[in-house]
């Protein structure tokens, strides 16, 4: 009986496996690859097949210049973000359990709140007459304001703090799994903490340094929201170009094939950088392997070479200097807590001043403010404006949630399984529309939501947002139905209940904390959106963050103050709900 009941669940997971994964294939087959595909075809085709587009980009030496600075700036915000993450990851690693929950709080509340109300912030803290240069002239440091906007610092400042917690996050995954008994076998067996650090510790982080590095390299490239609003002419980026051609020149097969070398330079840069590097990053010598792959390199592409040459005799010489610096463990310590600090005040400041600007009463961004009141909220919650852009983003919302949930919680069950072919490769696929930068997929869902003349509705907004919420939903729901133990279900069909009772009874209840979680991330997803909406609301469906972009670039209103204040508030209690949830689902596990 048993026997007969394990064949029977095993053809079921079989024969249904591929309904499962079936509405996500389609899904993201018709609203993700095929408009891809028409932004390339719209960038060769114009009306007839042709390379005039990409002759431009090569014609024209300012576009090979922004695509320089494109990478230079974010190569500039990954190297800052691993040097101020990695202090912050040992934290989170090796400090205490309420050192720990602090960090972990300040590192995520950024990586909750909307990318658009963290830029606004610290475009009050660094303008002109913002808060830091008040300190400066009130100290008498200078006499006269800082240019600390529209240049590079802004841009790099900014983009920095959106970024940092992609870099902590990936850090603390490998750090964590690290065997704490090695430093200790490392110290008696003479060592010094250099050497334990060089040898011991940099070996074993390394996997997680290079994701980290990679992850923000790859999403700073994409980057558009933070340097429009921070920054100046000499700063302007790839999306930024894409974006002018589309608003401004009105050029679809120019901006379509900038988007396509975006996203091949990009997909290059990735495999060659793992390429290159991978395990071998902080090894003190190459493999044979190693050793021939570059010089394969060295005959394609010899000043790349010569620039990676470069930068591994860098790294070898700082590794070999770091065992010559007597660095005793109290002055580490006593170095990594000033470092943490700094770094969570850098976190934490631009959340405590947006706060006290929206409880003011002046119809001016200031701080101080002279008055304090509620008149800011009062200002946002009874105009139509502001009232009508957060319906549209909450029933978009609602409606790309229960979407997303509906397709993801399947294929996340199928994806869990080990029988499927190539089930890693599908993944990729699956979770490349959050690593795809955002200004590319923009773009190809502006091409197709036009072809099916839902351009300024709802409607395109949610089957845009939706490919943007996928993803997130498909790693939450792989993740719970991983942790289930299959002979709960096994012991269920035993005793004679069926497929669906078995789901309902007992899948269910202890994937359901991680739905509420998929729920939250997709809802956030699609209610912070702004790049897509940019494109797609036209004015007959503003959303919330196209409303604030609204504000911010055309006249600085004040009101963002309150409605950034709410949407702080509105993170942090989606955060608080998370962790409750995940507490809860630790115990059920227990």
């Amino acid at each position: 009986m048993s026997g007969v009941a394990y064949s029977s669940t095993d053809r079921f997971q079989k024969w249904t496996g591929i309904g499962l994964l079936l509405p996500l294939l389609v899904y993201l087959t018709v609203f993700y690859l095929v408009p891809l595909g028409r932004m390339l075809v719209q960038s060769l085709f114009d009306p007839g097949f042709t390379l005039i587009h990409y002759q431009d980009l090569i014609k024209y030496p300012v576009y090979g210049k922004i695509l320089l600075n494109t990478f230079k700036i974010s190569g500039l915000v990954a190297c800052a973000c691993i040097l101020m993450g990695l202090p912050m990851a040992w934290a989170l690693v090796f400090a205490r359990p309420v050192t720990k929950a602090l960090l972990l709080t300040l590192v995520m509340i950024p990586f909750w709140i909307s990318v658009l109300v963290r830029t606004y912030s610290w475009m009050i803290i660094l303008g002109r007459y913002g808060i830091v240069n008040r300190i400066l002239m009130w100290t008498g440091i200078t006499n006269a304001p800082l240019e600390l906007m529209y240049n590079r610092i802004g841009v790099l400042v900014g983009m920095i703090y959106v970024m940092l917690p992609y870099a902590v996050l990936p850090m603390v995954s490998v750090m964590s799994g690290i065997d704490r008994t090695l430093f200790r076998a490392s110290t008696g067996l003479g060592a010094t903490f250099g050497q334990t650090f060089r040898y011991v510790f940099l070996p074993l982080a390394a996997p997680g340094i290079g994701v980290a590095f990679m992850l923000v390299f790859i999403l700073s490239a994409g980057i558009f929201i933070t340097p429009t609003l921070m920054g100046g002419p000499s700063d302007t980026m790839i999306a930024m170009s894409i974006n002018a051609q589309l608003e401004m020149v009105n050029n679809w097969g120019f901006a379509s094939s900038l988007s396509i070398v975006l996203l091949v330079t990009v997909l290059f840069l990735l495999i060659l950088s793992f390429r290159l590097f991978g395990r071998h990053l902080f090894s003190s010598g190459a493999s044979p392997s190693f050793r021939k792959e570059s010089q394969g390199l060295n005959f394609k592409f010899p000043v790349l070479t010569s620039l990676l040459t470069g930068f591994k005799r860098v790294g070898r010489w700082a590794g070999k200097a770091l065992l010559h610096i007597p660095v005793s463990r109290k002055a580490f310590h006593t170095g990594h807590v000033i470092s943490c600090t700094l770094i969570a005040f850098f976190l934490a400041f631009p959340v405590l001043i947006i706060m006290p600007i929206a409880f003011s009463n002046d119809f001016i961004v200031e701080f101080p403010p002279k008055t304090l009141g509620l008149n800011l909220f009062i200002s946002a919650f009874t105009s139509s404006a502001w009232t009508n852009a957060a319906v549209n983003s909450l029933k978009v919302a609602a409606a790309v949630t229960v979407l997303s949930l509906l397709i993801g919680v399947p294929a996340g069950m199928h994806m869990s399984r080990k029988y499927l072919p190539g089930k890693e490769i599908f993944y990729a696929v699956f979770l490349s529309p959050i690593i795809l930068p955002g200004i590319v997929s923009a773009v190809a869902m502006y091409f197709f939501i036009a072809d099916l003349r839902l351009i300024g509705t709802l409607s395109g907004l949610i089957i845009a947002h939706t490919v943007l919420s996928l993803p997130y939903v498909l790693v939450v729901m792989r993740t719970s139905f991983n942790t289930l133990d299959p002979t709960l279900e096994r012991a269920s069909y035993s005793l004679g209940a069926g497929k669906f009772r078995t789901f309902f009874s007992i899948t269910l209840p202890l994937i359901r904390p991680g739905l509420f979680t998929a729920a939250i991330f997709a809802f956030i997803a699609s209610f912070d959106e702004l790049i897509t909406a940019l494109f797609i609301c036209g004015s007959r469906a503003v959303t919330l963050p196209k409303k604030m972009w609204d504000g911010i670039r055309d006249e600085m209103d004040p009101t963002i103050a309150a409605v950034s204040a709410s949407l702080i508030l509105l993170a942090i209690g989606f955060m608080a709900l998370t962790a409750l949830i995940e507490k809860k689902q630790n115990r059920l596990k227990l």
